[in-house]
């Protein structure tokens, strides 16, 4: 018998051996595989929402701390106007 044939032979005792549960341990591979590939696309999803809702919220953050800056502005001009009246009296 060549070594071919004995090969072939070894395959085929091989495939009758463990053939299916190879198959099956690959197929579990494989959906695991794309359960991570899902879970890293939904992650990166998430992750861009929350990056784009923490730009969201820093605008608002700066938008209050500009009022709030030009509030206190106008209050320590008007103090000083006061203050100014006062002093001419």
């Amino acid at each position: 018998m060549s070594r071919d044939a004995v090969d072939e032979k070894m395959e085929q005792v091989r495939e009758l051996l463990v053939g299916e549960d190879l198959r099956r341990g690959e197929a579990r591979l494989a959906a695991m595989e794309q359960r991570i590939r899902d879970l890293e696309t939904a992650l990166s999803q998430r992750l861009d929402a929350v990056s784009a809702r923490l730009d969201a919220l820093a605008g608002e953050v700066d938008a209050d701390r500009r009022a709030s800056f030009d509030e206190l502005a106008r209050c320590v001009a008007g103090l000083g106007d006061e203050i100014r009246r006062i002093g001419k009296s």
